[in-house]
């Protein structure tokens, strides 16, 4: 890197990842999202953005792991991987039905990248598994015992997940199905979730030189999804703008509560340094990229506070 620029992660190698800015990381998606790119821009940037799962070095890592992280810490960090170990897997193994229903040639050829990226994250995951969290090697083993880990809320959205794909691969041409699919996938998994998953871990890991390759590799992670939640806020404004808002706001409507819910299920919760909740992360989140896709503020906002009563009421 030569020189700094507002998006320095586009062309940063793995090794210059763990020393990026952590503000930078933070909001590159929003600023390639903001672009508002086509499926082919997005391809083009996936051609000069590849990084190799098994070239991060994870040798630093396992001894700070294992001897140098506050346990707090390391529980919390153990819990949002095993988030990722079935999250990307899942992505993996859900995306087949997406691809094979895109409706343009475009779509088809850009989904073609993200299936080789959740590839990567899920090989990725899996050695965060084996060499840091301590879980079995073998990944059928693995995913069932990282299943166990993750809070009721993540176990209910993949659950819908798994349906509303199955019933898009029962009617691959169904383009309604496809947007639903789609708005679970992209908007709530990836633009919600995992976005918001990614940035946690590496707030929690900016101040400090222990985990550089969990940093790199999340940095990496981040990187690919600021692609995939672009084309999915592509894929669903074109949605909105031909006729499909209702598909999508029902989808919305039944994941969006969970979603902003999975804060409150763990028991690992820790502090951040700027004062913000998991849960005031995701609100902002949807709420934005409800309002890229054309989505009325009126509706974004019923959805947030349903989400958000059940919260204050046990508060009060």
């Amino acid at each position: 890197m030569t020189r700094w620029s507002t998006l320095l992660l586009d062309e940063a190698s793995l090794t210059e990842m763990p020393d990026l800015p952590f503000d930078h990381v933070l909001h590159h998606a929003d600023l390639v999202a903001a672009e508002r790119p086509k499926p082919q821009k997005l391809y083009e940037r996936w051609e000069k953005q590849q990084w190799s799962a098994q070239a991060i070095d994870l040798e630093r890592d396992r001894i700070a792991w294992d001897n140098e992280l506050p346990t707090a810490t390391r529980d919390a960090l153990a819990e949002s991987i095993a988030t990722f170990i079935t999250g990307e897997y899942t992505g993996l193994d859900l995306l087949g039905p997406i691809l094979t229903g895109a409706p343009e040639e475009v779509d088809h050829l850009y989904l073609g990248t993200q299936i080789a990226d959740e590839t990567r994250h899920t090989q990725l995951m899996l050695r965060f598994g084996e060499e840091l969290l301590g879980l079995d090697r073998d990944p059928r083993r693995m995913l069932v015992q990282a299943w166990e880990l993750l809070t009721p809320s993540h176990r209910e959205l993949s659950i819908i997940e798994a349906e509303i794909v199955r019933d898009l691969q029962a009617h691959p041409s169904d383009y309604r199905r496809w947007l639903r699919a789609v708005t679970h996938f992209h908007l709530i998994t990836e633009g919600v979730l995992a976005l918001v998953g990614q940035r946690a871990i590496l707030n929690e890991l900016h101040d400090t030189s222990m985990l550089p390759g969990v940093k790199a590799g999340f940095t990496a992670m981040c990187r690919d999804e600021s692609r995939h939640v672009s084309y999915g806020l592509h894929a669903l404004r074109q949605g909105v703008q031909e006729g499909y808002g209702d598909e999508i706001r029902e989808i919305v409507e039944l994941t969006a509560p969970i979603a902003l819910r999975i804060d409150i299920d763990s028991d690992t919760v820790e502090d951040r340094s700027d004062g913000l909740t998991m849960t005031d992360l995701s609100v902002h989140s949807l709420r934005r990229q409800l309002n890229l896709i054309g989505i009325e503020r009126e509706f974004t906002e019923h959805v947030i506070d349903r989400s958000l009563k059940p919260a204050a009421a046990e508060s009060s």
